[in-house]
C-alpha cells in the first residue's frame, strides 16, 4: 500500500490543472479558419462548372454529407448549405481548409485535399445554395 504525503497529493492536482487550463486555452483558440491574412488561391476554374460541381457533390457526400451537413447539404448536424447565398467563397474555402473551433466544431481539410479539390467542394456549396 502506498501512502501519498498531502503535498504530493496537492502537486498532482495542480499538474491536472494545469493540463486543463491549457487544454481550455488551446481549445479556446481563435480558429485559423477565420485569420483573413491567410492567402487564398483563386480557384482554377469556373465555381459554376457543372463537371466541377459534380465533383464536388461526389466529395461532399462521401465526406461531408453522413454525420455532418445531410444529404443533399440539408439535416445534418452542422450548418445546412441549401438555400444559403450568405457564405462568400473565400470564406468556404478558410474553413474547409482550416476547420473551425467554434459551437460549430468541424475538422481542417487541407491536408486531406488539394486546394482544386477544395474549391469543388465550395462550388457545390455554392450550387446547393441557389436550391
Amino acid at each position: 500500500m502506498t501512502h501519498e504525503t498531502p503535498r504530493s497529493n496537492a502537486a498532482g492536482r495542480l499538474t491536472v490543472s494545469a493540463l486543463v487550463i491549457a487544454l481550455g486555452m488551446i481549445w479556446a483558440a481563435p480558429s485559423p479558419a477565420m485569420a483573413t491574412e491567410d492567402p487564398i488561391v483563386a480557384p482554377s476554374f469556373d465555381l459554376t462548372d457543372p463537371e466541377r460541381i459534380a465533383l464536388g457533390k461526389k466529395r461532399f457526400n462521401k465526406t461531408c454529407a453522413g454525420y455532418c451537413h445531410g444529404s443533399d447539404g440539408v439535416g445534418g448536424r452542422a450548418p445546412d448549405f441549401k438555400g444559403r447565398t450568405d457564405l462568400p467563397d473565400e470564406e468556404a474555402f478558410r474553413t474547409i481548409f482550416h476547420g473551425r473551433r467554434t459551437s460549430d466544431i468541424m475538422p481542417p481539410w487541407g491536408a486531406a485535399f488539394s486546394t482544386d479539390q477544395i474549391w469543388e467542394l465550395v462550388a457545390y456549396i455554392k450550387f446547393l445554395g441557389t436550391q
